[in-house]
């Protein structure tokens, strides 16, 4: 774009161009990060105060349960082989956790397999609609600052295909540039593909015929990037109830493991 700019003699309006871009860009990762943030966060939360229990509190009551005798509810019997294997493989589940992380690392990394990991992404119940909002967002707005500042349409793609981060919409803006270089249509290839709802093709199909490339693809990110940030919104006060239960749900049931036997201890006693 700066080289663009430097040939059209407009280099002040290319650096405002991109200057609002990356604001724009910013303004919508930051409110991805703080809708998937929460969730994470009490997810780690909820892991952390299970172990914590199972390791430290579930153990001081297995030999009060021992001495009392009695069949023990299944709950009850749950929980304590939980806190024994636990004990037992801590490590184990550390493993577990880092061949996880290591090996999610790997799939990104990965050109082949992170065009799967990105397809699974997209299609993830709750999440997938909103990042795929998100990417549809970066695709435009990208490809439309580079339409405004004279960058060849066939460069513009390949650019946005590199800077996307999901390879499905990149294949799909590749299979495009191909349709162009043969004498075809921009939206072809995106027509016939799930990941580009139809108010994209005909957008871009529109600005095709009319020469306003650059102007429908602006309208169509200003769109996507106001539907993120409505979907971020709905989301955070959907999902803060969820997990807050949830957390309760698996202390609660660990708390329901102990106190029942011992409900059964005090009455034995009485």
């Amino acid at each position: 774009m700066i080289r663009a700019g430097e040939a059209g003699g407009n280099m002040d309006d290319t650096l405002e161009k991109l200057a609002v871009h990356y604001e724009k860009q910013h303004f919508t990762k930051q409110k991805i990060v703080s809708a998937l943030t929460y969730p994470i966060a009490v997810a780690i939360i909820a892991i952390g105060v299970v172990i914590f229990l199972l390791v430290s509190v579930v153990p001081t009551f297995v030999d009060m349960f021992k001495d009392f005798g009695g069949e023990l509810p299944a709950i009850t019997q749950f929980v304590l082989q939980a806190s024994s294997f636990m004990q037992k493989f801590w490590w184990l589940v550390i493993l577990v956790l880092l061949a996880m992380f290591v090996s999610i690392v790997m799939l990104r990394n990965n050109k082949n397999t992170k065009y799967y990991l990105d397809y699974f992404i997209l299609k993830m119940p709750i999440f997938g609609k909103m990042l795929q909002k998100a990417a549809l967002a970066r695709m435009t707005r990208t490809l439309g600052s580079l339409f405004a500042s004279s960058v060849p349409i066939l460069q513009a793609l390949s650019i946005v295909e590199s800077i996307v981060e999901n390879e499905v919409i990149a294949k799909v803006l590749a299979k495009s540039r191909q349709s162009l270089e043969q004498g075809k249509s921009l939206t072809e290839p995106m027509k016939r593909h799930w990941a580009f709802p139809p108010l994209i093709t005909q957008m871009i199909a529109i600005g095709e015929q009319t020469g306003s490339l650059d102007s429908m693809l602006g309208k169509v990110a200003d769109f996507y990037e106001r539907e993120v940030e409505s979907a971020t919104d709905r989301l955070k006060s959907l999902i803060e109830p969820l997990m807050i239960v949830l957390l309760a749900g698996l202390v609660g049931t660990i708390v329901t493991a102990i106190m029942i036997p011992m409900f059964d201890i005090f009455q034995h006693v009485g």
